[in-house]
């Protein structure tokens, strides 16, 4: 047992007086009955902070489940467990279990209070009649959820109030409740359906801001090949201009849920130039796209003629997907709701746009928000809703150039981009690009050196923001998939783009602190992704895990060309990129599964009895060690190392249990200490991989209940790299995988073949 659990006295007490709150709740849960109602009681249990880990919080779980239904909920915060209770025979067995404090130890000592559960409620400042974003409790059952949302619209429709109701998922519903003053908010909160509310607050209202400076540049219409297959973009933005730059690139169809008169088209023209052109206007090959087609998917007014509320922005977006998605898989997103997400949970506009992406199978390009603190002197704030988003790559900006007033360094973030972490520590943004520059003149207005693209009258512009760096990431995924010859396949796009990221050597965040600022750093262009040089190699491993299974390959394909005298040297540097399974109800747990990676040497292979519990495999390692850890490497040897690597890839991360939907790795063999090299890296050791799923207490619980399975689709890249540039590693890494029946291929490329007449 934990030092933590409790004495048999303490225990004692504890259990009184949780009994007596249950008691309370029995009598409420009664009347309830006797009324026939059809909101049940909910309760939270409290649990204290030595206790929140899977492990204790499953103890908890346990004391209060009562039958075959889910009747634990979910989460109100990181350490509140929401149950519901359905009848007074439920009480009852809570009670005898309360009793029993030999068997509930330590489920009781986990606990630190039981409460009725209330909603968050936040009242707007704004005086008047305000939209209200209301969200109803999750009763984990499909006919009881359906009998109290009715009844819930029932009861508004009775108040004489609108009630719009949106699917930000399938099972994820919001409510704008609108025009509602003080009074009428009182009447709400008096109604017994609010008794199913689990959280109210003002609708979120977006509004884009869009400042271009003319530019004198002049630049030559490119027009698409004739004969050859473009992949096509959606533009989720206030709508594209027909401008002669554009308008050869832009399909017949176009999807609007606006009148001409309430659009203003000067941001998605602005973004849909940088996605075609954005190369080109600055004389750079950063992405080394050529060409993609764009739908103009109009999701947004014009701002200062029409609001537009978060759930009317949602249902756009969703419509505009729904109808597109089979010939449109890839989309950009530069519009951002001006509120910083939540440490402890992801934000609603987030969920949607994950539901959104696992449906239809289709990549969003997102920015991270912009931020202006630094017209004040404050540090940079956190990203916006919508870039928490698990399953969209975000992208903030770094400053390609530095004019006078400029506060950024070149290739440094952006004064102006938001900045990570996401809820529960989650890495994004994940990558960044040119996005622009700024800073404060000495009469204190503010200064920009922005990047270029289009305005309105076809005229060249700058303008700065994250929404600019964004299309860049967008038009790199388009043209990884129109250059590759395989199906369309969001993790390997998203998989491939953080792989090739890295960090400029004039980039000045300490190591520590990179990844809260800039991600995993800024993609590398199409070529340099897809081609490698004959010193190392790629391996890309696709596929599904399951719950229960976990894949260990003991014959990793190291080459030995990079034994250097007795032991291995090189550069490994990996990334993990997987499709968690997602729970809204869970708030800060909404990524629910996990997959813990592991690479590194062993000294021989084992039999082992797969008749005992948890061996599935008969073939084991002896002398195993994960290559893959921080404590495996010399910090006097980083720290004295100045090279392309330390200075571009190196990552100091631990992930332990966290549960990232993208992970990456970076090490240098030759910076592990003496000791470690030894032990760990003569060239008698063999090679592993291993991969096994983790998967949280409630997933399990909900799985076992359904009698459903639980699985992750992911994508491995491993790269491996002779540093000196001399040795063959990709031939005898091919070699290997010949020679230990590995089935593999290469990425199959597209080729087009001209025939001049």
């Amino acid at each position: 047992m934990p030092k933590w659990v409790l004495e048999e006295e303490q225990l004692a007490s504890k259990s009184k007086a949780f009994i007596s709150a249950i008691e309370v709740f029995k009598q409420e849960v009664l009347k309830k009955e006797q009324a026939n109602s059809l909101v049940p009681v909910v309760i939270k249990a409290k649990i204290i902070d030595d206790a929140i880990a899977k492990t204790h919080r499953r103890e908890v779980s346990n004391l209060f489940r009562t039958g075959t239904t889910n009747n634990v909920l979910g989460l109100a915060e990181s350490d509140e467990i929401i149950i519901k209770l359905e009848g007074s025979r439920e009480t009852e067995v809570i009670i005898e279990r309360l009793q029993n404090t030999d068997k509930y130890a330590y489920a009781l000592s986990c606990i630190d209070s039981i409460e009725g559960f209330r909603p968050a409620i936040v009242k707007s400042d704004k005086k008047g009649k305000v939209d209200y974003k209301l969200k109803l409790i999750d009763y984990q059952n499909y006919e009881q959820n359906n009998s109290i949302r009715r009844y819930f619209e029932n009861s508004m429709l009775k108040l004489g109030l609108q009630v719009n109701k949106t699917n930000y998922t399938t099972d994820h519903i919001v409510y704008n409740v609108k025009s509602v003053d003080l009074d009428t908010f009182e009447k709400i909160k008096n109604e017994e359906a609010f008794g199913a509310v689990f959280s109210i607050e003002p609708m979120p209202i977006y509004k884009v801001v869009l400042d271009m400076l003319p530019n004198d540049d002049v630049i030559d219409i490119s027009v698409p090949e004739e004969g050859k297959e473009y992949v096509t973009v959606g533009i989720l933005d206030s709508g594209i201009a027909d401008i002669p730059h554009l308008k050869p690139w832009l399909i017949k169809e176009r999807w609007t849920a606006y009148h001409e008169e309430y659009i203003n088209k000067s941001h998605g023209t602005f973004v849909s130039g940088v996605v075609l052109y954005g190369d080109k206007l600055e004389g750079q090959e950063w992405v080394g796209s050529v060409g993609v087609k764009i739908l103009d998917a109009c999701v947004f007014p014009d701002t200062n003629k029409e609001g537009i509320s978060e759930d009317e922005l949602i249902r756009n977006i969703q419509e505009a997907v729904k109808m597109y998605h089979k010939s449109v898989k890839i989309w950009n997103l530069s519009i951002s709701i001006a509120r910083p997400v939540d440490e402890f949970s992801f934000s609603d506009f987030a969920i949607a746009l994950d539901a959104l992406q696992d449906e239809y199978n289709v990549l969003i390009c997102k920015s991270a928000g912009n931020c202006t603190n630094f017209l004040t002197g404050h540090p940079k704030g956190k990203i916006h809703e919508g870039a928490d988003s698990v399953r969209s790559i975000v992208v903030g900006s770094i400053a390609h150039k530095q004019s006078k007033n400029d506060f950024s360094e070149i290739d440094n973030p952006s004064p102006f981009t938001r900045i990570g972490r996401g809820p529960s520590f989650i890495i994004k943004p994940e990558i960044v690009h040119y996005g622009g520059n700024a800073g404060v003149d000495n009469q204190g207005k503010i200064v920009t050196t922005g990047v270029k693209s289009f305005g309105l009258n076809g005229s060249i512009c700058q303008s700065i923001g994250t929404s600019f760096s964004t299309p860049r990431i967008t038009a790199l995924a388009a043209a990884l998939y129109q250059e590759m010859a395989e199906d369309f396949d969001p993790l390997l796009l998203k998989g491939l783009i953080m792989h090739s990221a890295s960090y400029s050597e004039n980039l000045k965040i300490p190591i520590a602190e990179r990844v809260n600022q800039v991600g995993f750093g800024k993609p590398q262009s199409v070529k340099d992704i897809l081609y490698n040089d004959p010193n190392e190699v790629t391996l890309i491993l696709r596929d599904e895990i399951s719950k229960g299974e976990y894949i260990d390959i003991m014959d990793f394909p190291m080459p030995e060309c990079l034994i250097d005298g007795d032991f291995y040297n090189g550069q490994i540097i990996l990334t993990l990129v997987y499709n968690p399974i997602l729970e809204p109800s869970q708030r800060a747990e909404y990524c629910q599964s996990n997959i813990d990676i592991k690479m590194g040497t062993f000294d021989t292979k084992k039999d082992r009895d797969t008749t005992r519990k948890n061996i599935l495999n008969p073939v084991g390692r002896d002398g195993s060690k994960n290559l893959l850890l921080e404590g495996c490497y010399s910090k006097r040897k980083m720290k004295n190392k100045a090279d392309d690597f330390a200075l571009k890839e190196r990552l100091l991360i631990q992930y332990g249990d966290k549960y990232y939907p993208v992970k990456k790795f970076a090490v240098d063999l030759s910076e592990m200490t003496e000791s470690n090299q030894v032990k760990y890296l003569t060239k008698d050791k063999k090679w592993f991989l291993s991969l096994r799923g983790l998967f949280r207490e409630y997933i399990e619980t909900k799985a076992q209940i359904e009698s459903s399975n639980l699985s992750q689709e992911f994508c491995l890249l491993v790269t491996i790299k002779d540093p000196t540039g001399t040795k063959p590693v990709y031939d005898q890494v091919t070699q290997k995988l010949d020679e230990y029946n590995f089935w593999h291929n290469n990425i199959k490329l597209q080729n087009d073949i001209k025939l001049h007449i």
